[in-house]
């Protein structure tokens, strides 16, 4: 009895056709019914009832496909497993580079010395990209904002606070500090609603308690297209202290602090909520801890 045989049966029984999981996998039909056959020549019994077009599991079959899954499920875990020995093994990590950049590159510098086989790739995902990713295992780990929900376990890192991104060519980027009465009825560029639902959360409130009238004049998949239409005189940006700018008499965009500050936001590192959490993805966070200063 080969894998080969059983994966063929189990797709066959799946698409209830020969036809059909010919075509999934690349087999002629031919090939396929001779792998199936000898199966059943080997065990001794008969897998389909046969029609003129589909086929059907016969009850030893049946028996058959439940002990296929599981054997293919644990055959496809083994052959991870042993990639991911050779090739290190994988730590997925998502990031919001305004909040998390200056300090993130710090920790993995810490991180890659004691634990070299570890390999760690970056994703610069929104916030509900990289939940989404979370959710689907397709990230180990988050570093951003916390996201409402419970499906993620949150680690606090630090507490960061806003500034106004201001346009050089602006009235207000003469003024060191920004009133929250100066941004009443500004053009106001946001990060998009869909991928950063808390952050337009938190600017609505902040316009609505102060009973400020904003017009929104774009919106923005990440910091860096954020950045480039402040640069071109579209409008003002509310983002966090933490991001890079430019500096120097040519520069295009200035940062400027609010002359109140109830705008912080709290850093964390999100992980799973349910099931283990690998060690190598505990010992990150820890080095992101001392990285942030928590």
């Amino acid at each position: 009895m080969e894998l080969r045989q059983l994966r063929a049966f189990a797709e066959t029984a799946e698409a209830g056709s020969i036809t059909a999981a010919a075509k999934v996998l690349r087999l002629t039909q031919p090939a396929l019914s001779r792998q199936i056959k000898a199966l059943e020549e080997e065990l001794g019994v008969s897998l389909f009832e046969r029609g003129a077009h589909s086929v059907t599991l016969t009850p030893a079959g049946e028996v058959l496909r439940g002990e296929t899954v599981k054997l293919l499920k644990f055959t496809d875990a083994m052959v991870q497993k042993v990639k991911a020995e050779a090739d290190g093994e994988p730590l997925r990590v998502g990031y919001s580079p305004s909040l998390a950049s200056d300090f993130l590159s710090i920790a993995i510098e810490r991180f890659t010395q004691l634990h070299p086989r570890v390999r760690i790739t970056l994703h610069d995902w929104s916030s509900a990209e990289m939940r989404d990713g979370i959710a689907a295992g397709k990230l180990d780990l988050m570093v951003t904002a916390p996201c409402p929900g419970e499906a993620i376990r949150w680690e606090p890192l630090r507490h960061v606070g806003w500034r106004v991104l201001i346009p050089a060519s602006h009235p207000l980027a003469k003024k060191k500090r920004i009133d929250p009465a100066d941004l009443d009825g500004q053009r106001l560029l946001l990060f998009e609603r869909e991928g950063y639902p808390d952050y337009w959360d938190r600017v609505i409130k902040f316009f609505k308690e102060r009973n400020l009238q904003a017009k929104i004049a774009g919106e923005f998949d990440g910091i860096v297209s954020l950045s480039a239409a402040v640069e071109a005189g579209m409008g003002l940006a509310l983002a966090a202290e933490t991001t890079r700018i430019s500096g120097g008499a040519d520069a295009r965009m200035v940062m400027r602090p609010l002359s109140e500050e109830p705008l912080t936001t709290k850093v964390s590192a999100g992980v799973a909520a349910t099931g283990e959490v690998p060690a190598r993805v505990l010992a990150f966070v820890e080095e992101l801890k001392v990285a942030a200063g928590s």
